[in-house]
């Protein structure tokens, strides 16, 4: 099998993946992946992971990375913002001032995830702090951990086709609503959740609780180049109504960051012409251009692995990143 696919952006048990750095190894090994990135939220590999990665003697490469959930850019207030969240490639797990912003920054997720615990009760729902630190297994606990123990809780359904028959029925006389509602109903039964209550912009308000800790975008990429990384911003379409394209393209130019992420599994409708803007605005700006899975689960591997045109522009994009940036390569198995 040629292992020619790159994966820069990928989730593990560390955080709200559903397989552990060897196992999403394996993983991308069987969809013809041959290098794949950790990049957990606000989570770096332990001691115990990395142990194991260094006997790991299979044929997928690895480096060692974050997504940091980062807060906007000061001029926009520097608050928290959910979805602004920067990739640190390369990154030393041993830096100090890393390993203590993941710290602090694991603390306030698991503070909020009890804060959403209890807003959820209050819905109705039968959920428990341990039911979402169970799901995560790991350190940090994200909206898709308490999405999951949602999911198994019981009564989940009667009360989810309590919420989805309320917002039905005012989806008849708001037609923001009824647009909210097509696109959640035309999505997966198990992201309903996320438009219903646990997303800043969903559709009942007061139950998600947005990151209680954040650094800004200029300190987020300070500290990536400070523990040796290479600082990219991860799906801009997320935050396209914070930060419209055109100032996007301004951050790039001023070196602000370092580059932009393309493209994902999670790209939203239009992703060719999404991407095509990215890929537009990164070469005007001289910015570094990424794609990686995004993956949490198998099937995010699979989807993206298997849609050929898209898998095979992954190609070569870590050595480019090697050339021009020159990071350390003692955190990966690319010496």
């Amino acid at each position: 099998m040629a292992l020619n696919y790159e994966s820069l952006h990928n989730h593990t048990t560390a955080s709200d993946g559903h397989l552990d750095h060897l196992d999403l190894l394996a993983k991308g090994y069987a969809e013809g992946f041959g290098l794949m990135a950790f990049t957990d939220h606000d989570v770096l590999p332990n001691d115990e992971a990395l142990a194991k990665l260094k006997e790991y003697d299979g044929p997928v490469k690895w480096l060692t990375g974050v997504e940091i959930s980062s807060g906007l850019p000061k001029e926009l207030g520097g608050g928290a913002a959910s979805m602004f969240h920067i990739l640190g490639l390369f990154v030393d797990p041993y830096n100090e001032a890393l390993k203590e912003h993941c710290r602090l920054a694991v603390a306030a997720r698991n503070e909020r995830m009890e804060q959403i615990v209890v807003n959820l009760r209050s819905l109705g729902f039968d959920i428990t702090e341990a039911d979402c630190l169970a799901d995560s297994g790991g350190e940090a606990v994200g909206r898709k951990n308490i999405a999951r123990a949602l999911f198994r809780s019981k009564g989940y359904d009667e009360v989810m086709n309590r919420l989805r028959n309320m917002m039905a029925a005012e989806a008849v006389e708001d037609m923001d609503v009824a647009m909210q509602y097509t696109r959640m109903m035309e999505g997966p039964a198990s992201d309903h959740a996320f438009v219903l209550f646990l997303s800043n912009d969903s559709y009942i308000e007061d139950v998600y609780v947005d990151y209680l800790y954040s650094i800004d975008m200029d300190q987020s990429v300070e500290l990536i180049h400070d523990a040796g990384g290479i600082a990219v911003l991860a799906h801009w379409e997320t935050i396209e109504k914070q930060v419209p394209l055109e100032m996007l393209e301004e951050f790039l130019r001023d070196k602000r960051l370092d580059g932009v992420e393309l493209r994902t599994s999670f790209t939203s409708d239009g992703q060719d012409s999404l991407e095509a803007r990215l890929r537009d605005v990164a070469e005007r700006t001289g910015a570094a251009m990424t794609y990686g899975i995004d993956g949490h689960a198998n099937k995010d591997i699979e989807s993206f692995g298997r849609n050929q045109p898209l898998a095979e522009r992954t190609i070569g994009q870590t050595e480019t990143l090697i050339k021009r940036f020159k990071p350390e390569l003692k955190f990966t198995n690319l010496n």
